[in-house]
């Protein structure tokens, strides 16, 4: 269970017989980090089968795993003495987090509606009842995670609302100059560089507009994307495009 958690960058904080307590965003921050936990507990649950089969046959006892998730403010730090010291969370996040575990089916993930509203355009889901959880007086939404989704829905921006690009006329020229070469059968490479939030992911998207309305030969786009966890992947960019 330890190793997908490391893989996506997370930091194992506490074992707790036979469960583990795993933080993403504290201490190492990502912008993707409930994508993170949500695919560490996919390997978790994936990875698990071997394991699971060895022991139903060598024993014949059913064994398995579940996992929850849940996204929210904690407060995070070195609790405890000199004599004893360790890396740890507190608040209703870690709670309800521990809820959605105990509430899981063996087997399955089962994340909160707070993570579910951050990653649910990169899932594939099942809606779950909502669960009446100590200390709320509203029950809590929960869903089930099934699968990462081949094809992935909108990341950014606010769903149902789409506002002209302004402030970028002459990186847009430059794209649309490209894209027209490229019609015409003359490749190049575009490098876009920026800090996050500027509009580097809005400028694609803007240009992919232009590409599919642009007149000319037949042509596909294709797009992927390489994440900081997968940096050590040989050819790993190529791997997930394919």
């Amino acid at each position: 269970m330890i190793r997908p958690v490391y893989t996506y960058e997370g930091t194992v904080a506490r074992l707790m017989g036979d469960s583990i307590l795993a933080f993403f965003g504290a201490p190492l921050a990502h912008e993707d980090d409930p994508q993170r936990a949500v695919l560490a507990s996919l390997d978790i649950v994936a990875n698990m089968t071997p394991y699971r089969e060895k022991i139903k046959k060598n024993w014949g006892i059913d064994f398995n795993v579940r996992v929850g998730v849940n996204t929210g403010l904690v407060v995070v730090g070195a609790v405890g003495s000199d004599l004893r010291m360790e890396y740890s969370a507190l608040g209703d996040a870690i709670n309800l987090a521990a809820r959605m575990e105990q509430m899981a089916e063996p087997g399955t993930i089962q994340i909160a509606e707070d993570t579910y509203k951050l990653v649910k355009h990169l899932f594939d889901f099942e809606t779950l009842p909502p669960i009446e959880v100590k200390g709320k007086t509203e029950p809590v939404q929960a869903y089930r995670v099934l699968a990462r989704r081949a094809i992935t829905g909108r990341a950014r921006g606010i769903e149902g609302l789409h506002a002209e690009m302004v402030g970028r006329d002459a990186q847009m020229a430059t794209m649309k100059r490209v894209i027209t070469d490229l019609k015409q059968g003359v490749g190049r490479i575009v490098s876009v560089l920026g800090e996050a939030g500027l509009g580097k992911s809005r400028l694609v998207a803007e240009a992919r507009l232009f590409f599919d309305d642009l007149p000319g030969p037949e042509c596909n786009w294709f797009e992927t994307v390489s994440l900081s966890y997968e940096s050590h992947h040989a050819y790993g960019l190529l791997q997930r495009l394919i």
